[in-house]
């Protein structure tokens, strides 16, 4: 028996229609709908379907008068359940529905059905709790993942597909957005984030493109991903839209950000140590934010073995920044980890064509004695390519250093790939310019990340000045950073 699985509809009518469409192409005999039609008319529209469907309430179906009448009409194909959950038997498997997510796991893990379906959070997942199916089918709607997507239960072989509608569309349109973002309140609306009218990430990268397919290959095997490289190679947004893409394919995902994590070292008991300059990061507290980064690695990865746990780092290595992760550790359970395919550091590599474009950008949107920006400003990133130029000679080549070095991506390569000599090392080509409409890059940073408490932090720096007494010992770590 051939079951489909259906949810958080939310009034897409044309979505719904293109499912619909799919279902009967697949052959199946049964639908589940996990709630929130949020209009009668979808009820109607389901009622009126040759293929039986079993409709649970979600927290946004609104007029369940008329869904629940739809119902009961003569030929109905809709039966509604009254609750948010509930139990079926279907194709002699067991199954739990249920709108909301909490109950999903504890429900698979009794051991008492070989199936749950859960909706509600919008995000596809699929993962297997011994013999029993967790499955969030996703959303019709595509409102908040921009997909519309479903599934389909075998019961004959026990096996779950899932679908992704082609030419779906997603009602919320950036003029309602815009709409609702400003007069909102007038409506009495709660809040923007609770209407789903927030400043969210939006997808910008083609489906088709090389960039996306790597990253939706990446979001799929690996448990951690690290993405490196220098400022001013679009890091920001590759990082932005891979945790969308890694969301959007079910993964639930942790994120650890320098810029943010390395700010919980700037305390006023670490400051009498390891001072911090004009926009310059004490190398003490470089190595206290690594020691750091590494205990929290070992911590996550014990705590979040399921398969649809990712953890996303965002880790320059430049000037070594989280460099930890790429030389080998004395943790030999840790180093193995590092060097398995579960592990995967992504350097961003712009063709010399994209990088031109990104510097005519940078220098459009800041200065060189800007405050505010967030990302390098022209003058660092050529500073810091020069650099990288030093480094390559250093490893073999012979790069005049008189004046301004040309950018050039293979030297990019070359260095990177000596860094990460010891790790699954993934070159990102970036041969397209991406369309990004972004007035502030500190736009593409608002993923959230893992950060040390205060007195945290000071346990690390105290234990670090404890192991080396001698700043010019810690200098000397630090300026040799690229020797992995």
């Amino acid at each position: 028996m051939k079951i489909a699985i259906i949810s958080d509809i939310h009034e897409n009518f044309h979505n719904l229609i293109l499912a619909l469409q799919e279902i009967e192409q697949h052959g199946v005999e049964q639908i589940i709908c996990l709630g929130d039609l949020m209009n009668s008319g979808v009820a109607k529209l389901l009622a009126s379907q040759t293929i039986p469907v079993f409709m649970i309430w979600g927290n946004n179906d609104g007029e369940k008068v008329e869904i629940t009448l739809a119902s009961q009409k003569e030929n109905s194909a809709l039966t509604v359940s009254t609750n948010v959950y509930d139990f079926l038997e279907l194709g002699g498997k067991k199954i739990f529905i249920s709108h909301y997510d909490d109950l999903a796991i504890p429900m698979a893990k009794s051991a008492e059905y070989d199936a749950v379906f859960f909706g509600h959070t919008h995000i596809l997942s699929k993962e297997k709790i011994k013999h029993c199916w967790v499955v969030n089918p996703g959303e019709i709607a595509a409102g908040k993942t921009k997909k519309a997507t479903f599934a389909i239960y075998d019961t004959n072989i026990d096996d779950i597909n899932i679908i992704e509608l082609d030419n779906a569309i997603s009602l919320k349109t950036p003029l309602m957005e815009a709409y609702f973002n400003t007069h909102g309140h007038k409506m009495g609306l709660r809040s923007k984030k609770a209407m789903g009218f927030m400043n969210v990430q939006k997808s910008v990268i083609p489906t088709k493109s090389p960039v996306y397919q790597t990253l939706k290959q990446t979001a799929n095997t690996a448990k951690i991903v690290v993405f490196s490289g220098l400022p001013g190679v679009g890091k920001s947004l590759y990082i932005n839209q891979f945790q969308l893409i890694a969301e959007t394919a079910g993964k639930k995902v942790t994120v650890i950000q320098w810029d943010i994590a390395r700010k919980s070292f700037e305390t006023t008991e670490i400051a009498k140590h390891f001072p911090m300059g004009d926009g310059v990061v004490h190398n003490g507290v470089k190595l206290s934010a690594g020691a750091w980064l590494l205990d929290t690695i070992k911590q996550w990865l014990i705590v979040h073995h399921q398969a649809h746990e990712l953890l996303l780092i965002e880790a320059p290595l430049v000037g070594h920044r989280f460099i930890e992760l790429a030389k080998i550790q004395a943790d030999k359970k840790l180093e193995s980890f590092f060097k398995s395919d579960e592990f995967q550091l992504l350097v961003p590599i712009p063709s010399k064509k994209v990088r031109t474009k990104i510097e005519e950008d940078r220098k459009k949107q800041i200065a060189d004695d800007a405050k505010t920006w967030t990302g390098a400003k022209p003058a660092v990133m050529l500073m810091l390519w020069k650099m990288i130029c030093g480094i390559a000679n250093e490893f073999g080549k012979n790069i005049p250093m008189d004046g301004q070095p040309p950018y050039d991506p293979a030297i990019y390569e070359f260095v990177f790939g000596k860094i990460l000599q010891h790790r699954n090392f993934v070159p990102l080509y970036i041969e397209e310019i991406f369309k990004v409409s972004v007035e502030n890059e500190a736009e593409l940073h608002k993923t959230g990340s893992l950060a040390a408490n205060a007195n945290l932090a000071n346990e690390y720096a105290t234990k670090l000045r404890k192991q080396y007494p001698d700043s010019t010992t810690i200098d000397s770590i630090v300026n040799s950073w690229y020797l992995t």
